[in-house]
């Protein structure tokens, strides 16, 4: 009764977290079981959908800590990616050359080392609203991070 009424809450939570769907099945299920094997210890009638969500974000964060290479973002990598004399990492900043056109990779790397000020000169300097700029990033990163994946 209780995985009837709140699955689609805990699913929506995994997936918000994971953005995988069978990796937010797999949490799902796992935080059901945790209520299975603590359902004498969890008041089920006070605040039992916040112990769900919250049950929810450990999982999830512990399924990324097991799995890494799984949800890599690219912003984990901005000073690996960004420093192109590391000659341990060089490949990967050439990759992403491969993978964006010129103007693209450069824009990903600076606004990868910049602040939220300097996010808005770089913006102006393009002729578009900070806004576009975060949208036009968040494309690029998309691309890169679908090459990753099928990789």
């Amino acid at each position: 009764m209780l995985f009837e009424k709140y699955h689609r809450i805990v699913y929506n939570t995994c997936y918000k977290y994971l953005k995988n769907t069978n990796a937010a099945e797999d949490c799902t299920q796992e935080v059901f079981y945790v209520l299975l094997k603590k359902k004498s210890k969890i008041d089920l009638t006070e605040n039992l959908l916040s112990w769900l969500i919250e049950t929810a974000k450990r999982i999830c964060k512990k399924y990324i800590r097991k799995n890494p290479k799984v949800f890599l973002d690219i912003d984990d990598y901005s000073e690996t990616i960004a420093d192109k004399h590391a000659s341990a990492e060089r490949s990967l900043y050439d990759e992403m050359y491969e993978i964006l056109d010129k103007d693209e990779a450069d824009l990903l790397f600076e606004y990868i080392n910049s602040d939220h000020g300097r996010r808005q000169e770089i913006a102006k300097r393009m002729g578009i609203k900070t806004t576009a700029l975060y949208q036009r990033v968040k494309r690029i990163r998309e691309r890169v991070m679908h090459y990753l994946d099928n990789e």
